[in-house]
Parts: structure tokens; sequence; C-alpha cells
């Protein structure tokens, strides 16, 4: 059995390498003697993860960038055409390679966030017709989808997600929509995020009064585009207030990423924290490097609350049973937090308001006991569903593997 896994991986971003993680965890288990490899975002740190082939997922990845934004805009608009001739082919002769494609988790289905044409979406449809083509099953396993308003981008989505033989969604909403676009079929179901299949040990105590701010590199929406920076810099001077506020309530924070792009606002955050402490002690504000989810889950671990904006940072939190406060960029924040039981602790990035976020950070500590009995429960119920999710995915891809067209 040959499987290759596709997808951002491997680029950086701890959510979609602990999705990975999660269905790895399964292909061990019920298909040990499968030879794997890869078609992802950061092959070099794939082969040296895992000791396994790995190659681009973009042919433009590798490519000389230019001196200048101008320069490398124009570079890139001449590179389009070219780029996706190569990146088909590349993509085609590497699927037919294999009897099984997967694309484990991620919001491949989704528009939140700034993506274009030419990227996954055209590269995801490249894989899933190329896959019908040479008798090669492919599934997106547990994604997450979104309503997408640019037309382009919408219809490779679609149009990819129509062709691949299986189907699974992490919540309710991304089926929803899955369904009012035709995307999905009647036998696909929603599981749960595949994040939430990973063990957790839990080996500290929380600091009291201590909070776990989740920072992410946020340029706004895909209709933002034109004032991303404008958003971006909006956003940083809203997490530093809320460290200071927080700081100045009496509690102390401990910086988080979900992403190694989310560094540079870290280190903004706690360089503007650097400006405005008077106090005797040590800076209450911390920021601890780390490149795994659970090097993420360690960091938790040590905090009584979490306030997050990256969805596998909220994730986490709700995961290690920490009372939890999302910052939604899209609606995938709030239907994960309403099906953990937490619907009213979720606020809009676009209308924030830092003052309410203190409020509620307060309200999480006094309601700790009881909102860790309920993120327990609701973490074992997510587990439950993903052992049938992987039922039926086993049942859909390897019950009775045809061989695939060489």
């Amino acid at each position: 059995m040959k499987i290759g896994l596709y997808g951002r991986l491997g680029g950086g971003n701890i959510g979609n390498d602990a999705m990975l993680d999660a269905v790895l965890d399964h292909l061990h288990t019920e298909q040990p003697g499968a030879v794997l490899d890869f078609m992802c975002e950061g092959p070099e740190a794939i082969t040296r993860r895992f000791g396994v082939p790995a190659i681009e997922l973009h042919w433009l990845q590798s490519r000389k960038q230019a001196s200048s934004p101008i320069a490398q805009k124009l570079l890139t608009l001449l590179r389009i055409g070219p780029a996706a001739i190569i990146d088909t082919w590349r993509t085609a002769r590497w699927v037919r390679r294999h009897d099984v494609v997967i694309i484990p988790g991620a919001g491949v289905l989704e528009g939140t966030l700034p993506e274009r044409p030419w990227e996954l979406p055209f590269s995801m449809l490249a894989m899933a017709a190329t896959g019908r083509l040479f008798g090669v099953k492919t599934a997106l396993v547990c994604v997450g989808g979104s309503r997408v308003e640019e037309p382009v981008i919408r219809f490779l989505l679609k149009s990819a997600a129509r062709l691949v033989n299986y189907r699974s969604f992490r919540d309710e909403y991304s089926l929803e929509v899955g369904r009012e676009t035709g995307v999905a079929k009647p036998q696909d179901r929603a599981y749960a995020d595949l994040a939430f299949a990973l063990p957790v040990e839990v080996t500290k105590d929380p600091e009291p009064k201590s909070v776990g701010v989740g920072v992410m590199a946020y340029y706004g929406s895909p209709t933002d585009r034109p004032r991303a920076d404008e958003v971006h810099t909006k956003y940083v001077a809203q997490m530093q207030e809320l460290v200071q506020k927080l700081v100045e309530s009496g509690r102390t924070v401990r910086l988080l990423i979900g992403d190694a792009l989310d560094e540079e606002v870290s280190d903004a955050v706690l360089a503007h924290a650097r400006t405005w402490w008077q106090g005797s002690g040590p800076l209450p504000v911390s920021y601890e490097p780390f490149s795994s989810f659970d090097g993420l889950m360690d960091q938790i671990a040590s905090v009584q609350t979490v306030v997050a904006m990256r969805y596998h940072c909220v994730v986490a939190g709700l995961k290690m049973g920490r009372p939890t406060l999302a910052i939604a960029y899209g609606r995938k924040h709030d239907a994960l937090m309403a099906g953990m039981g937490q619907a009213e602790y979720v606020q809009d990035v676009r209308s924030l308001d830092i003052d309410l976020l203190v409020e509620q950070v307060g309200e999480l500590e006094a309601g700790a006991p009881e909102i860790a009995r309920t993120l327990a429960e609701s973490s074992a119920e997510c587990r439950e569903r993903l052992v049938e999710g992987f039922r039926d995915l086993d049942s859909a891809l390897f019950a009775t593997q045809p061989v695939a067209v060489r």
C-alpha cells in the first residue's frame, strides 16, 4: 500500500502538523506495512522529522525571489501561467505513484484568510482530478470549510472537493456549508478536529492568576487584502493593550503561538511590555519558543486560563481542560466553542472589546472547576467521534483497495 500525504504540512503551522500526527498515528496502527511519502509545504522539515521522501507542494516555493516587493509581484504574475502547467504535471506524476492520497484536516475548504487561486485551491484540484484519472483514491479527512466569497477560489475548491473519493468535516458548520454548496454528499459526516485524537499528558499544575495569550500573524480576511498592513497593525496594538491590562489586573501572561509566523507578534507584544513595566520583580510577560503541538500543550498546562485567536491554540486550550476564550476571525471558532459547551466565550476580532476580554477572563477563573469538567466530557466525545471517523475512513479507502494505474 502506497499512501501519500498532501497539503500544508511541515511549513511551521503547529495545528496542521498536529492533525498530520493524528492521521499518521492511525495509519501506523491500521496500515503498518504502508509506504508513506509527502507532497507538502515543508519537505525538508518532513523528511528530517519522519525520515520519508517529500517534495514541494508548489513549484514557485523554490523560485528565486526579487529584491523589491513590486518586482516580486511582477515576477509572480509572469510565473503564474508556467507554474500552473508545471504544478499540474508534478502533481499528476506524484499522485499516480500511490494507491491513496490523504489531506489530513486543516481548513482547506475555507475562505477566512488570504489565499491566491493559483496556490492550494488550484493544486488541490489538480490532485483530485489526477486521482480520478489514474484510479488513485483521494480523501479530505475532517477538514474545515466556510462560505468562500472569491468566485475563482470558490470554483476551484468546490470542484476539488467534489472529485475526491472521500470527504469528512471537522464540525457541523463546515458540513452544513458543504451541503449548501453541493460539495458534501449525503453520506458525508462531521466528526471533530483531528487534534482531539492526540494523547494528553498533564504533568504540571497551572500557576494561579496566569493567562496564556495566543497571538497570530493576522492580516485580515481575503477582502482586507488592500489594507492588510493596517489590519495587522491594529491587531498587534490590541494584543499589546490586552496583555498590559491583564498584568495591571494582577495576572501574569505567557504568550503562545500556533505558527512560526506568529513569533513576530509575540516579539512585538513582549517588547511593548518592557516599555511600560515598572515593577520591582521580573517582567510578568513571558514567551518560550516551541514548534510542536506537544510544546503548545505543555505551555498551556502551566496557565490557568487561555485567550487565543489561531484556531489550534484554541483547540489546545480546550483539549487541555483550560477555561478558554476564543478571538474569532471565522465561523469555525463559533462552531468549535459551541461544540465544547463554551459558546458565550467568543469575541469577533473585527469588534474586539479589550475590557470585556479582561472581564471574561475573570469569569473563566471563577468558573474553572465546572468548565474543566465540561471540557473533559466534550473532549472525550470528540475522541469517540474520531474513532468512528477513522473506522469510516478505513472502510472507504482500504477495505477493497484496487491497484492504482502506474
